[in-house]
């Protein structure tokens, strides 16, 4: 299996637009199954492969929020696909949906070091990802940090290693590159790049 890239979306645009595609989730039972991202693009029409349109993939989460007091439709959902995130099907759903959606995201893959934010609504203001294992950190995860700062003080309070008088940057670049006793273990400070 290639490397898995974990992205999260927050859409929204008009009610009609965001319900559209919410209805499609529950029609497809996202609440208790996988939707699989090639019966999406089926159910919209779109014939992925003569676009070339990654499908690799699937959503396993989703999740619905309305004011209609406000005219404010959120639809939340995170998906799991080969590589990289399949952006250019959303897009593309978008077009269907006469371009009423806005979609803004978050990619983290650390195996291909994508990390990136696209944000048209203020939904991710974090700086970093961190991917760590082993100890004396948790479970093999990938978190995000509101800052650099804050990820790095993650790292030092977990190891009791200083910052000194580096700088934030280098101390990213010696955080990213200490060898610790075990092998398996790392700690790695991934600064997300905004689209």
């Amino acid at each position: 299996m290639a490397n898995l890239a974990t992205t999260t979306y927050k859409v929204t645009g008009t009610r009609e637009a965001v319900n559209n595609l919410w209805t499609t989730f529950q029609d497809m039972e996202v609440d208790s199954k996988d939707i699989r991202l090639f019966k999406l693009a089926e159910h919209y029409g779109i014939d992925y492969e003569k676009k070339q349109i990654s499908v690799r993939g699937h959503i396993y989460w989703a999740e619905y929020e309305e004011d209609e007091e406000n005219d404010y439709f959120l639809l939340s959902f995170e998906t799991e696909t080969a590589w990289d995130a399949c952006n250019e099907l959303f897009f593309e759903i978008n077009r269907i949906l006469n371009d009423e959606l806005s979609i803004s995201y978050r990619c983290c893959e650390s195996g291909c070091d994508l990390f990136y934010t696209h944000d048209e609504g203020d939904f991710f203001p974090e700086e970093c990802c961190v991917s760590s294992y082993g100890e004396p950190f948790e479970d093999a995860c990938e978190d995000v940090f509101d800052t650099i700062e804050d990820a790095i003080a993650e790292w030092t309070s977990k190891t009791g290693i200083g910052q000194g008088d580096r700088s934030e940057k280098e101390m990213v670049d010696f955080i990213n590159s200490y060898e610790y006793e075990s092998e398996e273990t790392y700690f790695y400070i991934h600064p997300f790049t905004f689209e």
